[in-house]
């Protein structure tokens, strides 16, 4: 096997919270919780019930097979149990800009795009 398809390595992120995320529920909080992926792998936080500011503090693991080009994806959506969950955000980290920051864990606080407010602290060990 070659090393692309067999993995170099594994990816350690800790979804540790979000803040200030958008309001969704006509109560005026949110459900929230994280899709997390990197590739074809995929994980999600558990949904943290009327929340602004959830504190997910969820662990999950990845395969890392192409340090240059792997991309950890960050999706968040509020929770709806009578209609499709709520678009809260995306955010994406490149494992080539955290290399280049030197030797780990990351600790980064990651702005959500494509909505007006929100941010998701996140903590990422390669090891």
């Amino acid at each position: 096997r070659s090393i692309r398809t067999s993995g170099i390595g594994k990816l350690v992120v800790t979804i540790v919270e979000g803040v200030d995320l958008k309001s969704s529920d006509p109560s005026g909080m949110s459900d929230p919780y994280c899709e997390v992926s990197m590739g074809s792998q995929e994980h999600k936080t558990r949904v943290c019930p009327q929340t602004l500011n959830p504190k997910w503090n969820s662990t999950m693991t990845f395969t890392v097979k192409d340090m240059e080009q792997d991309v950890l994806c960050i999706t968040v959506f509020d929770r709806d149990f009578f209609s499709p969950n709520d678009f809260l955000g995306r955010t994406e980290v490149s494992l080539a800009s955290l290399l280049k920051k030197g030797k780990g864990p990351w600790h980064e606080r990651l702005l959500l795009h494509e909505v007006t407010t929100g941010e998701v602290l996140v903590k990422l060990e390669l090891h």
